[in-house]
C-alpha cells in the first residue's frame, strides 16, 4: 500500500525522525547481536533514516532496503549520498535500495541474517503472507526484530481514513509463530498502541 501524501509529510516531519532514531530504533535494535558483515533487510524503507541507523548500530554489516515506492526508494537513495549530520560517519557503501513489494521479495531462501521495519505492516493488506516471506529470507538463526502499531487497539479511527490494516496483539503473535517464528520478545508498554518484537527463525528451518 503507497503512502499518503500526509503519512509522507510525517515522515519527514523533525519530531518523527527524532522519535526514530532516539525512541524507536534503539528499542527495536535492543538485544540484537549480529555476527560482522551480516546480511540485512530493511522492509519499508521509506525516506532511508531507518537504514542509515541500522548500518550505524551493526557497523560493517550489508543493508538492503525494499520499499514498494519508487519514488521513495530514489528519495532513499539521495539521502545516503547526502546523510543528515547525524549519519555523515556512516559508511554509504554497504547500504542498497530496491523497489519491491514486501509479500513477493525477490531475494533467495535464507538470503539474510537479520530483518528489521519500523512499523509499516499496517499499511500492507496481505500483512501474514509479509511476515511469511520474511521467514523464508531469513537464514535459519536469523533475527526479526521490528516495531509495529496495533491499529485494532486504538480507540479512534484515524488511521482507517488511510486504509490501515487493523489487527492487535494476539493476532500479530499468531502470525509470527504461524509463519514458523519463536518469539523472543514481545513488549507493548502500556501506554502506547504499538509493540516491540524480536523473533527469531529456529536452526534447522
Amino acid at each position: 500500500m503507497l503512502l499518503t501524501r500526509f503519512e509522507k509529510w510525517m515522515m519527514r516531519c523533525a519530531l518523527r525522525r527524532w522519535g526514530l532514531r532516539r525512541v524507536e530504533a534503539p528499542r527495536v535494535f535492543r538485544g540484537v547481536n549480529l555476527p560482522g558483515g551480516a546480511e540485512i533487510l530493511e522492509i519499508g524503507c521509506g525516506y532511508g533514516d531507518g537504514a542509515l541507523l541500522i548500518a550505524r548500530r551493526f557497523g560493517g554489516a550489508r543493508v538492503v532496503g525494499v520499499d514498494i515506492d519508487s519514488g521513495l526508494v530514489e528519495a532513499a537513495r539521495r539521502k545516503i549520498a547526502h546523510p543528515p549530520r547525524w549519519a555523515r560517519q556512516v559508511a554509504a557503501d554497504p547500504i542498497a535500495f530496491l523497489c519491491g513489494d514486501a509479500t513477493a521479495l525477490s531475494f533467495a531462501d535464507a538470503a539474510f541474517d537479520a530483518a528489521i521495519l519500523f512499523g509499516m505492516l499496517h499499511h500492507v493488506q496481505q500483512w501474514r503472507q509479509a511476515i511469511a516471506e520474511v521467514h523464508r529470507v531469513l537464514k535459519p538463526g536469523g533475527v526479526f526484530a521490528f516495531e509495529e502499531a496495533l491499529i485494532a487497539d486504538r480507540p479512534w479511527r484515524f488511521n482507517r481514513q488511510f486504509g490501515h490494516v487493523p489487527f492487535d496483539a494476539s493476532e500479530l503473535r499468531e502470525a509470527l509463530e504461524a509463519a514458523g517464528f519463536r518469539i523472543l520478545r514481545f513488549r507493548k508498554p502500556w501506554y502506547l498502541p504499538m509493540c516491540f518484537v524480536q523473533a527469531v527463525k529456529p536452526a534447522g528451518m
